[in-house]
């Protein structure tokens, strides 16, 4: 999924005296009449105007059926304290502080300075850790079933939504933000669908254009439909006012189905038309990585991991498999190396020869579990082309 971090927005965290005050602005938000717009082509969509800016995108499907946007202030342990969760499809974005995003399956890493924003695709393995020795607050904008469960118990609903018949297909979902003062207001435009307004700092005045407002302060949250317009709301038309907007856009085409299946054999030549027959194989792609000295499992952190550049081997076995395969049967390519031709099934992958100075390892990788004496389990599964799976090395403790 792509995501993007654009620009920093402020937040100021909100008064706790005028928390109900942002319930009834919600209340009079989904009150506005709602103009209706026409399916819009996903060539010409411009998701904002003026001085606003994207600060995270991403395509993805939304759950099926009634869902809601869900405004959630959380808190993000240290590394060695956070665990992986299930995420919902939704934007994360930091506001007290750096967060460092890691994906369980990929190993791949986000770091979000203060305002800085990401799209999670529902269902990830997340873990969202600080960066420092606290833990931190930060918020996210969910887009949820409407019966989904509440967040644990260490996060705050700021804003339950109301419910809307999710749009089918895969969308283009934008978090804008903008920052207006004095006179000036920022226009957030009809998607047609329903969209959800967060104010980060200061205090607004929000509502359709030429029409009744509402005030939100920072913190507060509220659901709209059709086109918005949000203004510094502050005596003397002086002050400033920071806000983010979650919008789905509109529908993008799924990618085309390959050329031709890969993997591909022909049956023997005859009389009759030759048959294609799909052998249904995919293959294992291993990368090494070597932590700093001192790093642990319960330290880990991926990004500070280099690329092994010692002598190392890792072997690959499976009922599948005549005999292990090795380093020496693989493929070395950019992306590692890559054991290719595999049935679908169980295999395990195990660190034979660690790289100079190192003792133990860990994997990263989808459905695996294990441990460094055995080796960890993986499963390739029927019609998957490929699999990646990542062993990060850590050196003896002193």
């Amino acid at each position: 999924m792509d995501h993007r971090c654009r620009h920093r927005v402020p937040f100021r965290a909100p008064s706790p005296c005028r928390l109900w005050t942002g319930w009834l602005a919600a209340i009079c938000l989904l009150l506005l009449p709602t103009v209706a717009l026409a399916q819009q082509d996903v060539a010409d969509y411009e998701p904002v105007s003026g001085h606003a800016q994207v600060i995270a995108q991403g395509v993805a499907a939304l759950p099926p059926g009634d869902v809601v946007w869900r405004t959630v202030r959380a808190r993000a342990a240290p590394a060695d304290q956070a665990a992986f969760e299930e995420r919902p499809l939704g934007f994360v974005l930091a506001t007290m502080g750096s967060l460092l995003l890691t994906d369980e399956q990929s190993g791949a890493q986000v770091r979000l300075g203060p305002g800085e924003a990401a799209l999670t695709a529902g269902g990830t393995a997340q873990r969202r850790s600080s960066l420092g020795s606290d833990p931190v607050s930060y918020l996210s904008i969910e887009l949820v079933p409407a019966d989904a469960p509440l967040p644990p118990d260490e996060s705050t609903v700021l804003q339950p939504g109301q419910p809307f018949a999710a749009p089918t297909g895969l969308r283009d979902l934008d978090l804008l933000a903008d920052v207006v003062s004095g006179d000036e207001h920022s226009t957030v435009p009809d998607t047609g669908n329903k969209s959800v307004i967060l104010i980060t700092d200061g205090t607004a005045n929000v509502g359709e254009p030429n029409g009744q407002t509402v005030t939100l302060l920072a913190g507060e949250a509220a659901g709209f439909s059709g086109a918005l317009e949000v203004g510094a709301a502050s005596d003397g038309g002086v002050g400033s006012t920071a806000f983010v907007a979650a919008l789905i856009g509109p529908e993008v085409p799924p990618a085309p189905p390959p050329a031709a299946a890969a993997h591909a054999t022909v049956a023997p030549a005859s009389a009759e038309t030759p048959e294609v027959v799909a052998t249904e194989t995919g293959s294992v792609t291993v990368q090494d990585f070597t932590c700093p000295p001192g790093m642990t499992t319960e330290t880990f952190a991926a990004a500070a991991c280099a690329p092994a550049i010692d002598d190392f081997d890792i072997t690959l076995s499976g009922p599948a498999l005549a005999e292990p395969l090795t380093l020496g049967d693989a493929t070395a390519t950019d992306a590692g190396f890559v054991w290719d031709d595999l049935p679908p099934g169980e295999y395990r992958i195990a660190e034979a020869a660690p790289p100079t100075g190192y003792d133990t390892y860990m994997l990263a990788a989808a459905t695996a579990a294990g441990d460094p004496d055995s080796g960890y389990r993986i499963t390739l599964e029927p019609g998957q082309s490929s699999l990646l799976a990542r062993i990060y090395n850590f050196a003896p403790t002193p």
